[in-house]
């Protein structure tokens, strides 16, 4: 069957097509206009700069194109620039040459290059992943779109079908191929410094397994995950609708994300600020694990184009207050796995926010005291505000006391001991490893004790310094039970009474 068709990619890839192509037709008769390198073989030459050109494409095609001819316009952008008119040309011998058995080949670097009333007479064909998203065979024109638009594969005439993320919330109920080759073109065309992923896969599913090391990508959970990690990213997604809504209301009062990006493009001394993707597949496996994240990731989908946070699921739709549209479906390119191969080893794209900071001491690393700088005794875990700050105790005439709270084993005399060490002159301070010892009011008091029973009431009402290691019964915690029963059976490891979070006590 003779069919139009426009071959879109860098130029040594249509250059390969083109040769193959001809080559499995040795007789047909091929009349070029454009760049046209060896080894493309031709029957003749059009000149794009002739001046008549449109005129003598015209007369070859009415008076004498013999049936089983190809027209091959190579490099297109090449050839309008030389000739403007010659799109209006191309046309008429592509709506009427097939019937005569006439066929028109156009090569071009990108999509955007073919003019719009081509296509209704051409089939597409991106020669590669990279030539359906307009990017060159070395990689150097990678992660340069900031309109947060790529393709997400071909259409049945094998034109691209884009997605553009402005979605507050959709739906994928497309294959795990689809969906990849979706997010994978997306990661290709833009920088963490406009778009950024955080992929919840709910169900085990493994299909953000191949995407997740994309420098884009802020944090992977799966259902491996303990639960501790879970509220962990419960209090960061939380914790970055605050951030962003900080961001852009306090630099500028600025209305929305879009405001504030085109203060930065016009030159504002502002920091870029990406927009989050949560991806969600197996919603109902997280949702039944943690219900929270159903309302959580509603209020992320309110915040839609406001603050740049949308949410994708897949696997699996939730019920939610509103209709979310469909994400458009597409046919992947063929080379999607090699792409997968290729882009881990291609530099670039930024580095996404770290979202979600490992848990304290998640990787056995001991923190010492010569780590910190003088006064402080540890870090205190902030997953709300994505950071981690010092422990420093600070004891007034309001608060004067401290406890030291945890079953044994849990490292409750050497934090007293780091207290020491840190607080130096011990004058006005006593430090007793135990609760049933005799006290003296006119200091500042700090206890070690198994449960807060043992705590003398004046210690527990003006806490300066409260830390809550391993408890034996989370239920008698003084901060909350869930929090206690996930702190870890690592000395060390505990909970601010302050702070309401975790802590990692320093080595004295």
């Amino acid at each position: 069957m003779i069919r139009n068709f426009a071959v879109v990619g860098p130029g040594q890839a249509t250059r390969e097509r083109l040769t193959a192509a001809l080559a499995a037709a040795p007789d047909m008769a091929v009349y070029r206009i454009g760049r046209g390198a060896d080894p493309l073989p031709v029957s003749a030459t059009f000149d794009p700069a002739d001046q008549p050109g449109c005129r003598s494409l015209l007369d070859w095609f009415e008076r004498g194109a013999p049936s089983g001819a190809v027209l091959l316009v190579d490099d297109w952008a090449l050839c309008f620039e030389q000739d403007p008119e010659l799109d209006r040309t191309v046309e008429w011998i592509a709506a009427f040459g097939p019937s005569r058995g006439v066929q028109v080949v156009v090569t071009a670097r990108k999509w955007a290059d073919l003019p719009d009333r081509l296509r209704r007479h051409f089939h597409g064909e991106p020669t590669d992943f990279l030539g359906l998203h307009g990017i060159e065979a070395d990689l150097g024109d990678m992660w340069q779109r900031d309109d947060l638009k790529a393709a997400v594969g071909v259409d049945e005439r094998g034109w691209p079908v884009d997605v553009q993320v402005e979605i507050g919330g959709a739906v994928h109920r497309g294959t795990p191929e689809q969906l990849q080759s979706s997010l994978l073109g997306l990661m290709a065309t833009h920088s963490a410094d406009y778009l950024q992923y955080l992929f919840i896969d709910g169900s085990g599913s493994g299909v953000f397994d191949p995407l997740a090391f994309a420098s884009q990508v802020t944090h992977t959970l799966t259902p491996a995950a303990d639960d501790a990690t879970v509220l962990r990213l419960l209090d960061a997604l939380a914790g970055e609708l605050g951030r962003r809504q900080e961001i852009v209301h306090n630099a500028g009062k600025f209305r929305n994300l879009a405001d504030y990006r085109e203060a930065v493009r016009n030159g504002a001394p502002l920091d870029p600020i990406a927009d989050l993707m949560i991806c969600v597949d197996g919603a109902e496996a997280l949702f039944s694990r943690e219900p929270l994240f159903g309302q959580h990731l509603l209020t992320a989908m309110r915040a839609g184009r406001v603050l740049g946070m949308h949410v994708l699921y897949s696997g699996g739709i939730p019920q939610t207050p509103y209709e979310l549209p469909e994400w458009p479906l597409a046919t992947p390119t063929y080379d999607l796995a090699e792409m997968l191969e290729l882009l881990p080893h291609a530099t670039g794209g930024g580095v996404a926010h770290e979202i979600m900071l490992p848990p304290l001491g998640h990787d056995g690393t001991l923190l010492t005291l010569d780590m910190l700088p003088p006064g402080a005794l540890g870090v205190v875990d902030k997953p709300y505000e994505h950071r981690r700050d010092l422990l420093v105790p600070d004891f007034t005439t309001e608060l004067r006391h401290g406890a030291i709270v945890g079953a044994p084993g849990t490292g409750k005399s050497t934090t007293l001991r780091t207290l020491a060490t840190v607080l130096g002159d011990l004058s006005a301070y006593q430090l007793l490893d135990g609760p049933g010892e005799p006290l003296d009011p006119q200091r500042h008091i700090v206890v070690t004790a198994r449960t807060w029973d043992q705590v003398p009431p004046f210690i527990r009402d003006s806490l300066a310094f409260g830390i809550e290691l391993r408890l034996d019964d989370p239920n008698t915690s003084l901060i909350n039970a869930r929090s206690a029963s996930h702190v870890p059976h690592l000395p060390g490891i505990g909970l601010s009474v302050r702070d309401k979070t975790a802590v990692q006590i320093a080595l004295p």
